[in-house]
């Protein structure tokens, strides 16, 4: 990279600034990566002040078509990182993340889908608009899932990983804590937003399995909010059926992940726990029947990471053992490889404009 000259401008477009940790995680985890490489990373957000605030040194602009008219030049587009690939949770999302992508492909920005998550698309029109925009662009996908249901679309992609495996954990030490994550799964639907088609995870049966892992395992339970207020009306419901105090985390997202790293367990049936589990070597038990949670448990491959088939098992579920070593998947490597790629093909290419 010419050190005459500033790095070239990199748009991201994920799902930053909606509130949900995980999200935020793998925002930071894509700045931290580009910005290494050498880039100026604009984020496309649904809360740009939120966004510049959690992220030094990042330009924020809004999310969809709104941003289009505030992107101004682009010399590269991430497309992701997260399971943004998918048309299930609303008819306009697929549209919403790659209009400012079709707009910066046509200036001739240098374009990469990396970290990303991708489901079977349920419509055509989802299919066709992915090859339009994304054809001939390097694309890491997080899974060997994701993989596949490009492939059903007619994209070519490589199997990386989910880029919070490349966060570092704090060195911290271990508490008498269990920490759980869980929220509302959504109902299957084709136009419906996915906040109008929630369903309350089973209330009852997950205190009563809290309960008694606590009290085998003398531990102190700390409910997050992965997903923003829908787990924090889910963490408040729980905690007031529960016998014992319990920590109500905040929306911090460093609070979230020194307390998974300092835990006895993690319980969580979300993605991004998980991975933090593993990359702290924090034993998780796993209840979720998500396609996504499922491929995630298997990638891993440790028994550290434990799926249970039901809340109804979770208080007398067997404790996973700590793992020797963080089980991190190999193709991590792979996604961060392209992302410094993109970040050279992009300088290339302002290279080749400032010569002509």
């Amino acid at each position: 990279m010419n050190p005459s000259f500033p790095g070239p401008r990199v748009l991201v477009c994920g799902w930053a600034g909606a509130g949900n940790v995980g999200d935020e995680l793998l925002t930071r985890a894509v700045v931290g990566r580009l910005q290494a490489a050498g880039a100026r990373v604009v984020i496309a957000s649904r809360d740009p002040a939120t966004t510049e605030a959690l992220h030094p040194g990042v330009e924020a602009i809004p999310w969809g078509a709104r941003g289009v008219r505030r992107m101004g030049r682009v010399d590269a587009v991430c497309v992701g990182p997260g399971g943004i690939l998918q048309d299930s949770s609303s008819l306009w999302s697929l549209p919403g993340h790659l209009v400012m992508l079709w707009r910066a492909r046509r200036r001739g920005a240098a374009v990469a889908s990396v970290g990303v998550g991708a489901e079977p698309l349920r419509r055509r029109s989802s299919a066709h608009l992915l090859r339009k925009v994304l054809a001939g662009a390097p694309i890491v996908t997080r899974d060997a899932e994701s993989t596949a249901a490009l492939a059903a679309a007619g994209l070519d992609s490589t199997v990386g990983a989910d880029l919070v495996f490349g966060l570092a954990t704090p060195p911290v030490e271990r508490r008498s804590e269990i920490v759980v994550s869980v929220g509302p799964a959504v109902r299957p639907g084709r136009v419906a937003p996915a906040a109008r088609r929630l369903e309350p995870p089973p209330l009852d049966a997950i205190a009563r399995g809290l309960d008694a892992l606590a009290e085998r395992l003398r531990c102190r339970l700390v409910l997050t909010r992965f997903r923003g207020d829908r787990d924090h009306e889910a963490a408040r419901s729980i905690a007031a059926r529960l016998r014992g105090d319990t920590d109500l985390l905040s929306d911090d997202i460093d609070e979230h992940l020194h307390r998974i790293a300092s835990a006895r367990l993690v319980v969580s049936s979300r993605y991004h726990p998980i991975v933090l589990a593993a990359i702290s070597q924090t034993p998780a038990l796993v209840v979720s029947d998500q396609a996504k949670v499922r491929a995630l448990v298997g990638q891993i491959d440790d028994p550290s990471i434990l799926r249970i088939p039901s809340w109804e098992r979770l208080g007398t579920a067997t404790i996973p053992p700590s793992p020797s070593a963080a089980p991190v998947p190999k193709g991590l490597d792979l996604a961060h490889d392209a992302l410094r790629e993109l970040v050279r093909r992009a300088d290339a290419t302002r290279g080749d404009d400032r010569l002509g």
